[in-house]
């Protein structure tokens, strides 16, 4: 009994829990995944922005406004930085290093946006 089952278990792939290979899977965008926004009104780049910036975890509960800065909010340069790459993903954008560096509130998020014409 215990050999065949012993013959069993030895039969059965085994795959690592943790490998230190990544596979990407191709994304196949449908019609609805897709948004072109062609050129965005400053209200929806406010919007957005204030919307990004309000999901950021240590910001919940606190009001986010055009004008508020990042420390207002009581983030490092740490959370800015994790901010900003939220709000690279929402738009579609790379925002370089020397620029971001130089963004401290929303509104100089929104600024930098509006005079980023790749912005989605």
């Amino acid at each position: 009994m215990i050999r065949n089952t012993f013959k069993l278990v030895s039969n059965i792939a085994v795959r690592p829990a943790f490998s230190s290979t990544f596979v990407r899977q191709p994304i196949v965008a449908s019609s609805m995944m897709v948004r072109n926004y062609g050129s965005i009104s400053e209200k929806e780049i406010t919007d957005r922005v204030i919307g990004v910036v309000s999901q950021y975890d240590k910001v919940s509960g606190k009001t986010v406004t055009p004008t508020t800065t990042f420390k207002e909010l009581g983030l490092d340069s740490l959370d800015s930085a994790d901010i900003l790459v939220a709000v690279e993903e929402e738009f579609g954008i790379e925002i370089p290093d020397e620029e971001a560096d130089k963004i401290t509130s929303c509104a100089e998020t929104i600024s930098y946006l509006r005079k980023t014409p790749t912005a989605k």
